[in-house]
């Protein structure tokens, strides 16, 4: 396990680090750090693994090219994932030996003469460690969505990742962008205190699990969910939150995270929400199961369709006109007043929505088919 070379840089003591060479090989991996200003090849060689990544400053050769050569190129066929060179007594390498580097995909960086070999070696050190915790809990977290009906196991897996969890348990799944994850770190510190929570890293996203000993009523439970979702908003920007049922019992962990993450997947796409709460879904949560199921995307097809060729070819919105129908729950008057049309415009588009589908006789199953087939398609 480590971290590779392109998530080292990411960390603050690197920021100023300047590469030079190798930008093909940022995934190489790191598994350990080292110094490394011996004078001589032979006397490290037998020392070196693969996934070292060395800071240097090259003192050893700073007179000498051709030995500076002989210790890179050993690096490279040892395996190692990068090298950082103080630039102390030399601020580039030669030319010929970049370009040995970018062959390789061997990433060489540069960084100040008064940054601490110390803290480099540290901080890289602690998101390894760090990088390694979270690939353990991730594991957990599979095994908690796939262990099923096993209470005894599912307990004993939660009970892993926190032996504190109340019996009173909820979800939420925090999306955003790539490097949401990052600020997982800054969550947990905020809810600093909550012995009986657990913040994750979790996929491409961060899990909040959020536990209570005792029930709580509503008010108190809509009090804490509005604090979270203001922190997490507070140290995310812009992300998507998906927030399970409470459940009592917490051999149902597994299922209040398969909620969070399915609401936070859904609500932006099909709702157009930044924050969803996995009982708001409706429908969607059955036609998610289906969505792929040949019946299902036929009949989307035969209402759909139609009405997207029939805009085509005559330059018209009716399909747009037919999503903003069902997004107002069969409502002409704000249907209207969210496509800035007059109510008889709609009504006049539905019409011709029905002459187009060969519903005119249908009124409440048109109503229906059409809801169906909408959000069929908002899910494809």
């Amino acid at each position: 396990m480590g971290i590779t070379v392109q998530e080292a840089l990411s960390l603050d003591v690197l920021k100023e680090a300047r590469l030079i060479a190798g930008a093909g090989g940022l995934q190489r991996v790191i598994k350990r750090v080292s110094v490394l200003e011996c004078p001589g090849c032979d006397e490290y060689k037998g020392l070196l693994r693969e996934g070292d990544f060395f800071l240097t400053s090259f003192y050893a050769f700073k007179d000498d090219e051709p030995s500076l050569f002989t210790a890179v190129e050993t690096l490279i066929e040892s395996g190692s994932s990068g090298l950082c060179v103080l630039d102390l007594y030399m601020e580039d390498l030669p030319a010929e030996l970049k370009q040995v580097a970018d062959r390789e995909r061997y990433p060489i960086f540069m960084i100040s003469r008064d940054l601490p070999y110390a803290d480099v070696i540290t901080d890289i050190m602690d998101l390894i460690i760090q990088n390694k915790e979270n690939i353990i809990t991730e594991m957990q977290v599979d095994q908690l969505l796939q262990a099923g009906a096993d209470k005894n196991r599912v307990r004993s897996i939660a009970h892993q990742i926190n032996p504190q969890f109340g019996e009173h348990i909820l979800a939420i799944y925090c999306t955003g962008d790539a490097g949401i994850r990052k600020i997982s770190p800054g969550v947990k510190e905020k809810f600093n205190g909550k012995d009986s929570w657990a913040v994750l890293p979790y996929r491409q996203g961060i899990l909040l699990l959020i536990s209570f000993m005792t029930r709580p009523e509503d008010k108190r439970l809509n009090n804490e969910l509005n604090s979270v979702i203001e922190t997490v908003k507070a140290c995310a920007g812009r992300c998507r939150l998906g927030i399970s049922q409470l459940y009592t019992g917490l051999e149902n962990i597994g299922l209040c995270i398969k909620e969070a993450m399915l609401a936070g997947s859904l609500g932006e796409k099909a709702l157009g929400r930044q924050v969803t709460w996995y009982r708001d879904l409706g429908v969607y949560r059955i036609l998610t199961a289906v969505q792929d199921v040949p019946e299902v995307r036929a009949f989307h097809d035969e209402i759909i369709l139609p009405l997207l060729d029939y805009d085509s070819k005559n330059h018209t919105n009716l399909f747009k006109t037919a999503v903003a129908y069902i997004d107002n729950d069969g409502d002409i008057g704000r249907t209207a007043q969210e496509l800035f049309q007059h109510a008889n415009t709609v009504r006049y588009r539905l019409t011709k929505i029905k002459e187009i589908l060969q519903m005119e006789a249908l009124e409440g199953s048109f109503y229906e088919q059409l809801s169906l087939a909408v959000k069929i398609h908002k899910l494809l």
